[in-house]
Formats: structure tokens, C-alpha cells, sequence
């Protein structure tokens, strides 16, 4: 069983206890993390995470998406799709287990 991040944290009901997610969800959270967390900066994987904010070239949208498919390669029936680029997010679009799926990823400092 997995339970919902948010900010870092785990995410509480209104009973104080961790929100707990399905399968699916879980997959997308990994996605998040692993696009947002720049390589080889987890200690224990420094293969964890993407080369998302190394990105200085266009065109942006096919070195994001290559970028972030080596990030989730590891996570079970993920299929990075397309990456759209706006000027506040980057809309990942994926194929998860044979579902159509999407992560919003808010463009910050790096990004």
C-alpha cells in the first residue's frame, strides 16, 4: 500500500491519517518525482531522477520527453507519450498500463 505525497509530506485525512492510493495513482507520483528530482542528486540512486533543468536547446519538447522517459524507466507499464511545454507547466501526456494518463509539471527555477 502506498499513501499520497503532497509537498513532500505524506497527505493527511481529516483524521490525521495518510490518504492511501491506488496502483494507478501511485505510478503518477512517480512520475512527478522522478521528472522533478534532479539526476544523481538522491544520494541512495544517483541514477534516480531526470535531466529536465539541464535542458538550454530546443527543441525543448523532445529532449523533455526523452529526458523524462529514462527518469521513469523503472516504473512498471509507463509510457511517456508527448510533452507540452506552456509558459507556466509541462503537461506530460502518458500511456500507464493501457490508460491515458497526464502530469503537470509547474515550471520552476531549473525547469
Amino acid at each position: 500500500m502506498s499513501y499520497r505525497l503532497s509537498g513532500g509530506e505524506y497527505a493527511l485525512d481529516e483524521n490525521g491519517k495518510p490518504v492511501s492510493i491506488e496502483y494507478i495513482e501511485e505510478l503518477l507520483q512517480g512520475v512527478l518525482l522522478a521528472s522533478k528530482t534532479p539526476r544523481g542528486r538522491f544520494y541512495p540512486d544517483k541514477n534516480f531522477g531526470s535531466r529536465l533543468g539541464e535542458i538550454d536547446r530546443e527543441p525543448f519538447e523532445e529532449y523533455a520527453r526523452a529526458y523524462i522517459s529514462q527518469a521513469v524507466d523503472g516504473l512498471d507499464g509507463v509510457f511517456v507519450k508527448k510533452v507540452i511545454k506552456t509558459e507556466d507547466e509541462i503537461k506530460v501526456q502518458l500511456l500507464v498500463n493501457d490508460s491515458e494518463e497526464e502530469v503537470i509539471l509547474e515550471i520552476e527555477q531549473g525547469i
